[in-house]
Order: structure tokens, then C-alpha cells, then sequence
């Protein structure tokens, strides 16, 4: 039975999707004010990850993600890039820096989590291209009671809608006590938040019924989702830290609009630290994609690390974790480098029955843990079963040699098919410059003479040498196989 954790019943929930063999999904995007972080690709790689299953599992999945293109921290950065610039920022500069600023770190974010791997979504709307649609929907909310003009600005009433709460799991009141509160005299309510608000001087603006102004952070998501997904969705997505007062925000707006449940399954991804601590510029402990990618080049170790992290637990990064993950990830390469190796000395069509359930069983754990909530810490040790028995069939005595050498591709397969699943990029040929790979060689027959000859002197020699040149020799029952550290 597939279940997810549904943020909305804290407890798992078999996934039954809305429309037979297809998956309507929802994940909050990024506002585009400041180059992006590795919390930032946290949340688009889990999200990456469950679309890539459910498509592995046969479900075509529509996704949408949004881009928050206006928005105060927009607006901060703008003005502090004017200013910085020795320009006037209460001018009408302002508006045109917006746009690019958004218009920049969009690129970035796009920039950098291409070369993560990370897929773009299936549609990827932008607030400021939805404006009219908001406006429709906030003259709805005006009609039907739930929402009020006040001074050029327009709210949401909270109190009008009973089951505000229900996805962070708090009352009213304690809510009131318990978060912060943008304080604003305008409000008949403390809870209540902004769905339009009155432009000031200089910056982005859109014309409305209530006046110049431009939308609330909230009601973009509700928008643009409804339109390109419908009313009711399967899943809506984001990190932990969003449940309030965003999705909550969310669910009010939406089902109050069109009294009708709005996501089915609230997904929620857990948050990243840093040694222990919240990421923080202050703290000196804040790290870019960027500042990632300089230090470690392959994205795969960041991921291996999320992956051993239940996408709803915390994540504590630290550079112990890279190590691990690194020497993880050479685990899994150096059985591929040994398979590989061997093409061309083993003809590898023949059947083995042992083998053939051996894999089967493997395909069998790896669903099991990824339709357990995406278990990828579960399935990520079925990987590593499944190296072990890969090597045990490279050097097992009990098979004949067609025998092993099948079993070990039935392994590197599944291996490669399902680390795809997962968004990692394992090499499947490892490439060494001609001139090298002539060299290796000649080196690995003399190396063989020599041990044909009983020279171990000489054979030792030659293993050393070819240390020297980063190159791993290792025996096996087919010849030797090599790999560069």
C-alpha cells in the first residue's frame, strides 16, 4: 500500500490520487531576491525525488511550482542595490530594479539547480503574471463574506472562517500568542492577513477596484494553483517552516473561495541546519549552492546526504556528513567500475535463476521503502545490499563464470535504475585519456606475466607503479579489473 505523511492528520495516509493514473502537485518556489542556498536545494530535491517516483511507479505527474516575483524582500533588495549604486531609490528606478532583481536571481536559482540535476517543473507561473486572477478571486472573497477593504488594502477575516488552525494544529488565540503578528491598525483581527495591499510611493503597483496596490504573498499560491490544477489538487508541498502562517493562510483563502477541500495531502520537508545550528550569515555558517558546488564539485554528495535524511526529519549538515557521503558514493562506483571492466571477458546472457529473484527481490525492498512515505533512507540500503551481493557474485566460488558475471550486471542494473529514481549520477563509463589508458594497460599484462612467473618482486613493483599513477588494482576470478581513485 503506497502512504504518505499528510501534514493535515499527522498520521500516514494510503495515497489514493484524485484521477486514476495521474497526480496533481503543488510545491512552493522560491522568491527570487538573493541567490540560493542549500536549504533552498533541499526542498526542490525531496520534491524532485517523490515526482520521480511516482512516475517510476507509472503515474504521469503534473507539477507545478511558483515563483514569488514581488515581495518586500524584493523590493529591500532593489533598494539596497540603488542606494548602493549611489542612485535614488524613493524614485520611479525603484519598479524597473524590481524587475530586475527578480529577474536575475531567477536565473541563478535556475542556473544552479540545473546543475544539480533538478528537474524544472511542469509549469512554472510567476505572481506578477497572475495578477488579474488574484484580483477575480479577491472580489469573490469580498462577495462571499470572508474578506473586507480597509484603507486601499484588503484582508481576509479569520474569524469568519471556523477551522483556521487546522493544519498547524493551534487555536485562534494561541496562534495569536504564539507567532509573530504583523501589526497593522487597518486589521479588524490580529490573525488577519493581507490579500492586496496599498502600493507605497515608487514601488511595484498593479490598478484595482480598492486602488493602486499589489498582492499578499499568501494569495498567489491559492491562484495560481486552482488555475492550473483545478479546485481540488493531490499534494501541495513545501518546508516545515511554511505550515504557518503560509499553507495555513492557504487552505483558508482557497476552500473559502470555493467551499471545496483545497490539497488532499499536505507534504512537508524537514529543515536544515548547519553544526548543529540554524543557517545564518550572521553566524558565518550560511552556505550558497555556489559556495557547495566551489568546495566539493559533485552534487551527488549533497544528495546522498539528504537521501540518509528522511525528507521530513531535520538535517544537520556538516563536513563530516560530505565525507560520509563521499565515501559512500565511491562504494557504489567502484563495483560499476568492476562490472564494467569486465565487458568484453565474460559473455553475460546466460540466465541464472538465483540471480534473476535475487534482483527481483531488491526491486521488490527498494518500492517497498520509497511507497512507505519515501523511505529513501530504507531504499538507500537496499542500494548497498544490493553492492554487496554484487561483489559476492564477482568473487563468489559457488557460481560458474557466466553465472557471476550475469549476476553482477543484474546488479549494476538495478543499481543504476534505481540511483536515477533517487536524482543521483553515477558515471556508468569512467573516462581515462587515451594515452593513459594504453599505459594502464600495458602495465596490468605486464603485472599478470609476472605473476604467471611466480615474480612476485616484479608484480609488487608494478602494483606500486601504477599506485603511484592513482590506478586501484583489483584480482577477481575473471582478471584483474582497475579504477582510478
Amino acid at each position: 500500500m503506497f502512504t504518505i505523511y499528510n501534514t493535515l492528520t499527522r498520521k500516514k495516509e494510503q495515497f489514493l490520487p484524485l484521477e486514476e493514473g495521474k497526480v496533481k502537485m503543488y510545491v512552493c518556489g522560491p522568491t527570487v531576491y538573493d541567490v540560493p542556498h542549500i536549504g533552498h536545494a533541499r526542498s526542490a530535491f525531496s520534491f524532485d525525488v517523490i515526482r520521480n517516483y511516482l512516475e517510476y511507479a507509472g503515474l504521469k505527474v503534473q507539477f507545478v511550482s511558483n515563483v514569488t516575483d514581488v515581495d518586500d524582500k524584493i523590493i529591500n533588495r532593489a533598494r539596497q542595490e540603488l542606494e548602493e549604486a549611489g542612485e535614488d531609490s524613493s524614485s520611479n528606478l525603484l519598479k524597473k530594479r524590481c524587475e530586475e532583481v527578480a529577474r536575475r536571481y531567477l536565473d541563478v536559482y535556475h542556473k544552479e539547480l540545473d546543475v544539480f540535476g533538478i528537474r524544472r517543473p511542469t509549469h512554472e507561473p510567476k505572481a506578477t503574471e497572475n495578477i488579474k486572477g488574484m484580483i477575480t478571486f479577491i472580489e469573490k472573497l469580498i462577495s462571499s463574506g470572508y474578506a473586507y477593504e480597509a484603507a486601499g488594502s484588503v484582508y481576509f477575516s479569520v474569524s469568519d472562517f471556523p477551522s483556521y488552525g487546522k493544519l498547524s494544529k493551534r487555536d485562534k488565540e494561541d496562534l495569536i500568542h504564539g507567532v509573530r503578528i504583523e501589526v497593522d491598525e487597518n486589521k479588524k483581527h490580529p490573525l488577519d492577513f493581507a490579500l492586496w495591499k496599498k502600493s507605497k510611493e515608487f514601488e511595484p503597483s498593479w490598478k484595482s477596484p480598492w486602488g493602486e496596490g499589489r498582492p499578499g504573498w499568501h494569495i498567489e499560491c491559492s491562484v495560481m494553483s486552482t488555475r492550473l490544477l483545478g479546485d481540488e489538487f493531490d499534494i501541495h508541498g513545501g518546508g516545515l517552516d511554511l505550515v504557518f502562517p503560509h499553507h495555513e493562510n492557504e487552505i483558508a483563502q482557497s476552500e473559502a473561495a470555493t467551499g471545496k477541500p483545497f490539497a488532499r495531502y499536505w507534504m512537508h520537508n524537514g529543515l536544515l541546519t548547519v553544526n548543529g545550528e540554524k543557517m545564518s550569515k550572521s553566524l558565518g555558517n550560511y552556505i550558497t549552492i555556489e559556495d557547495f558546488l566551489e568546495k566539493h564539485k559533485d552534487p551527488d554528495l549533497l544528495k546522498i546526504a539528504f537521501l540518509n535524511s528522511h525528507y521530513r526529519s531535520p538535517m544537520d549538515y556538516s563536513e563530516n556528513k560530505m565525507a560520509e557521503a563521499k565515501s559512500s558514493k565511491e562504494r557504489i562506483e567502484i563495483f560499476l567500475d568492476k562490472v564494467r571492466r569486465l565487458e568484453g571477458k565474460c559473455e553475460c546472457q546466460v540466465t541464472h535463476d538465483e540471480s534473476v529473484a535475487t534482483m527481483a527481490a531488491f526491486e521488490e525492498d527498494f518500492e517497498k521503502a520509497m511507497e512507505d512515505d519515501f523511505n529513501t533512507p530504507l531504499a538507500m540500503s537496499v542500494i548497498f545490499d544490493a553492492v554487496r551481493a554484487g561483489n559476492d557474485c564477482l568473487t563468489g566460488k559457488k557460481l560458474e563464470k557466466k553465472q557471476r558475471a550475469y549476476c553482477a550486471h543484474c546488479v549494476s542494473d538495478f543499481i543504476l535504475n534505481t540511483s536515477k529514481v533517487l536524482g543521483l549520477s553515477l558515471r556508468k563509463k569512467e573516462k581515462v585519456e587515451k594515452g593513459l589508458l594504453k599505459e594502464v594497460e600495458r602495465l596490468i599484462q605486464q603485472r599478470e606475466d609476472a605473476r604467471k612467473n611466480k615474480d612476485f618482486q616484479k608484480s609488487d613493483e608494478i602494483r606500486d607503479k601504477l599506485a603511484e599513477m592513482n590506478i586501484v588494482v583489483e584480482d577477481t576470478p575473471e582478471g584483474p579489473v582497475w579504477r582510478k581513485k
